[in-house]
């Protein structure tokens, strides 16, 4: 098939009508816009190679109702599992004639072994900005350890994309955290997106991050496969 022929899949993707990509860490549940019935299975992966950690997490999303989705995932630690996680995520509005979708997702995190809980929330906010460039936002909060002594973080993430081809994109993505108490944690992850298929969708990069160790920067290889049905 020739390759202008190719038509770029949902898979990750932040909405259905603009076409502008979705950050590989700090994902959607599925694209703005989504459609009942529609369907996605992926896994994030981050291995540390200083320690030979291995952390990832795979995830089934579903379109719920039209602009309505819900998402499972199961966190592990190398070969245990460690956390429950559910999603849902709704479309406010995608405005095709300004380049804009707009949207709000939240979700519960249950560790396995303490029972802790804690929750996130984000406003979503993704803009096309050019033919080939585009940006997503999110901003939110997220709660620790609700049923103990809950402690509040605020989230910022910022992604800035440049379409390379419709097969292939390039990204930059920012994950930001601060508590009340004034911490600043960051996770920078400068990443490829690359469309195997109308199918399939491999992303790919590497990070600097200190959200699990504030006082060191840690640094990691990451990939997220994703297929979409």
């Amino acid at each position: 098939m020739p390759e202008l022929a190719f038509i770029e899949p949902d898979a990750a993707h932040s909405d259905r009508l603009l076409r502008i990509p979705e950050p590989m860490v700090y994902d959607l549940v599925r694209p703005l816009g989504v459609r009942q019935g529609e369907m996605e299975i992926n896994a994030l992966g981050d291995y540390n190679p200083y320690n030979g950690d291995f952390s990832w997490a795979p995830e089934l999303e579903y379109g719920l109702a039209d602009d309505l989705a819900i998402e499972v995932e199961l966190p592990f630690q190398d070969a245990s599992h460690e956390r429950y996680k559910v999603a849902i995520q709704q479309t406010l509005g995608v405005d095709y004639a300004q380049g804009t979708a707009n949207g709000w997702q939240a979700f519960v995190d249950v560790n396995k072994h303490t029972k802790a809980l804690s929750a996130d929330a984000t406003y979503i906010h993704a803009r096309q900005w050019a033919d080939q460039w585009s940006s997503l936002s999110m901003l939110g909060l997220r709660v620790h350890n609700i049923n103990r002594s809950a402690q509040v973080d605020y989230l910022l993430n910022n992604t800035v994309f440049y379409d390379v081809s419709p097969r292939l994109t390039l990204g930059l993505e920012l994950n930001q955290e601060i508590s009340t108490g004034g911490t600043w944690r960051y996770r920078l992850t400068p990443q490829v997106h690359y469309d195997a298929s109308q199918y399939y969708t491999l992303q790919m990069g590497t990070a600097w991050s200190t959200l699990d160790h504030p006082e060191k920067t840690q640094r990691l290889w990451s990939f997220r496969l994703i297929r979409v049905f």
